[in-house]
């Protein structure tokens, strides 16, 4: 087990988190954070097994960007795409780990998504930068 993992306990799709060297099982939420106290203690025994539609569930539960549409799911890429203000944006995630960028259109989410995939982030921002640009696509 490790932290930031998506897991199932109860029934309930969430992610671990530790403390003290110690796992927890944080439920997935929009927008709600818990203090230990209130979180419950697992281990490999007491999680159940996910499978790809519990770790989809998970990143949608815990999205709190705008609404969520759809997911995108391209290998080890998802792309959540969403409604903020009443208009389109997509977010990616590489492993169900969140990006922490919006972009304005599915192919320039790709383009970020693989970018950051495969260089740092300064790195990927001016990649992602250039190949827009060259492209005529809209950034970010």
């Amino acid at each position: 087990m490790e932290y930031g993992q998506i897991v199932k306990f109860n029934g309930v799709v969430g992610r671990v988190v530790t403390n003290n060297n110690n796992f927890y099982f944080h439920p997935a939420a929009k927008a709600c954070r818990y203090s230990i106290s209130q979180l419950h203690q697992i281990t490999d025994d007491t999680i159940e097994p996910v499978n790809l539609e519990d770790k989809i569930l998970c990143i949608e539960l815990e999205f709190n960007w705008g609404i969520v549409i759809k997911t995108h799911v391209i290998g080890e890429y998802q792309i959540i795409e969403y409604t903020d203000k009443g208009e389109i944006r997509f977010h990616p995630y590489i492993n169900f780990k969140s990006l922490h960028a919006a972009f304005t259109s599915l192919d320039t989410a790709l383009i970020g998504i693989i970018a950051a995939n495969n260089l740092d982030v300064n790195e990927a921002r001016y990649a992602t930068t250039c190949i827009l640009r060259i492209l005529k696509k809209p950034e970010w």
